[in-house]
């Protein structure tokens, strides 16, 4: 388990690469990742049923995902907890997007 304060402390891409190469053991078919959208900061995305303050705020997210992504052994992605009913105008949802799109676009296609 590492807290916010942890990957603050590290390195997102070198925690996430560390990660990703735990999770390739043969005994494993692959890992899925599961994002949960209140994990972003409330200021950055409020549109959550259960913001908590001093979340991740979008480029440390990207940073942290973009390894396990990308890792071979990476079988899918889910994103949940955002809530279009309290993003009135938008924008989380946009950058939610964008973060996805962000962090795909390194990933090989095959």
């Amino acid at each position: 388990m590492v807290t916010v304060g942890d990957l603050r402390t590290w390195d997102p891409v070198d925690l996430a690469r560390v990660t990703a190469q735990s999770y390739e053991t043969p005994a494993l078919g692959g890992f899925w990742v599961h994002l949960d959208a209140d994990v972003l900061d409330p200021s950055v995305m409020p549109a959550v049923d259960s913001p908590d303050p001093d979340g991740l705020l979008p480029d440390e997210l990207t940073a942290l995902l973009g390894p396990l992504v990308t890792s071979p052994h990476c079988v899918g992605l889910n994103v949940t907890i955002y809530d279009p009913d309290l993003d009135l105008d938008g924008t989380a949802g946009a950058l939610l997007t964008d973060i996805v799109r962000s962090v795909f676009a390194g990933r090989p296609r095959g």
